[in-house]
């Protein structure tokens, strides 16, 4: 057996508790405490940990922040979302960047050119860039990088992008999907710090599902997995992008709730017309009472309800939290979706489930890749 690397497990715990004393460091290690002590010192002289040299051993240490850094990155179809994260898990820069109508390679490469960009601008360059955590919309077999054929993104083909960024940019990469991003940041930063057991529901053009479930998020045996937006809600609805009828995206997907409106607009009165309207005027006209933007959300909201109420009935999961650009609508959206899940629930499921809006910002996915990466990078380092 190989000889364990303390240095790095040592690490690895002052990451997942933020700060110990070398005595804590050695009970949860189950090594000696003279070992730990030794090694503490030398990580003190590389300035990786800050404290005092030859304090007592109830001293608390923890990681020197500017020593380790993550970046995230988010890909969607218009834009990437970018963050730096430190390993006190503060975000030390982010933006956000336009992705034009570009494909296959020429996509890659504007991707590697953009995060290249963001290390100059920000100043990352001088700093210890551990890796990159890349989030995705488009599935990918996670362990490789390989893209599966996206009904997203025609052409977009079997590209190893975790190949394409350590190869262009010298960073080990991490590849995570979207959901599971954010669902990790709002473990860490959000409103499930709490809770071992909840499910990410992504409510926007596309509606996905991630179920993260004590410390670790439920998997297929392909990384096809969370498509909630592809389950057939109508069998004689409209013709979905995935070739299938009446999948609940076509019925509750940002751009089906819009074009509902649009169909109907001049049946009644609507505060804006033509081609401009947007999801936030749909959600503006029903906060103010208007009947068809209410129907349109009313509708979306039920069917991600009742379809929601199906998981809950086989996972037993009881917490949800909603993102995306629907969550905009608020109570009308949450109040209606959970109606729609306790209706259809068996009891007790029916009055347990919980159903919450997330707080995070538009960053959520970049920061939970990025500290997806940190956790990676220790978790790697600590074992026997």
């Amino acid at each position: 057996m190989a000889r364990p690397d303390y240095r790095a497990r040592i690490l690895g715990c002052l990451f997942n508790r933020q700060e110990a004393t070398r005595t804590e460091i050695a009970e949860v290690l189950g090594v000696r405490k003279s070992t730990v002590g030794e090694i503490c010192g030398r990580l003190l002289a590389d300035r990786q940990v800050l404290g005092r040299q030859g304090a007592k051993r109830n001293e608390r240490l923890r990681l020197n922040p500017g020593t380790f850094l993550a970046l995230g990155v988010e890909h969607r179809l218009d834009c990437l979302k970018l963050v730096a994260l430190d390993a006190a898990l503060q975000r030390v820069a982010q933006a956000s960047l336009p992705m034009g109508k570009i494909y296959e390679e020429a996509r890659v490469a504007a991707i590697l050119e953009q995060v290249r960009g963001f290390i100059r601008d920000k100043g990352l360059a001088e700093k210890s860039l551990i890796g990159l955590g890349f989030s995705d919309f488009i599935p990918h077999d996670i362990g490789t990088g390989l893209k599966y054929k996206s009904i997203w993104m025609p052409g977009w083909g079997s590209i190893n992008i975790k190949a394409k960024v350590e190869e262009s940019l010298g960073l080990g990469t991490r590849i995570m999907r979207c959901t599971d991003a954010f669902s990790l940041a709002e473990r860490v930063f959000g409103s499930c710090r709490t809770a071992d057991n909840f499910i990410t529901v992504q409510l926007d053009e596309g509606i996905g599902v991630s179920v993260f479930h004590d410390g670790f998020f439920v998997r297929g045996s392909t990384d096809i997995f969370g498509e909630l937006g592809h389950t057939v809600y109508k069998e004689e609805g409209e013709i979905c992008k995935c070739g299938n009828r009446g999948c609940l995206e076509t019925i509750a997907g940002v751009d089906a709730v819009i074009r509902k409106v649009k169909a109907n607009m001049d049946r009644t009165y609507f505060h804006t017309r033509g081609a401009s309207l947007t999801l936030d005027d749909v959600i503006h006209n029903a906060q103010e009472g208007n009947k068809l933007a209410l129907l349109a959300l009313n509708e979306a909201a039920k069917a991600i309800g009742n379809t929601l109420a199906i998981v809950v009935n086989v996972l037993g999961i009881t917490r949800i939290v909603l993102y995306g650009r629907l969550v905009r609508a608020g109570e009308l959206l949450r109040q209606q979706l959970l109606n729609s899940i306790r209706q259809h629930c068996i009891y007790p499921l029916n009055q347990d489930t919980e159903v919450c809006l997330s707080q995070l910002d538009e960053y959520g996915s970049a920061a939970g890749a990025a500290y997806g990466m940190l956790r990676g990078y220790f978790a790697d380092g600590d074992q026997d």
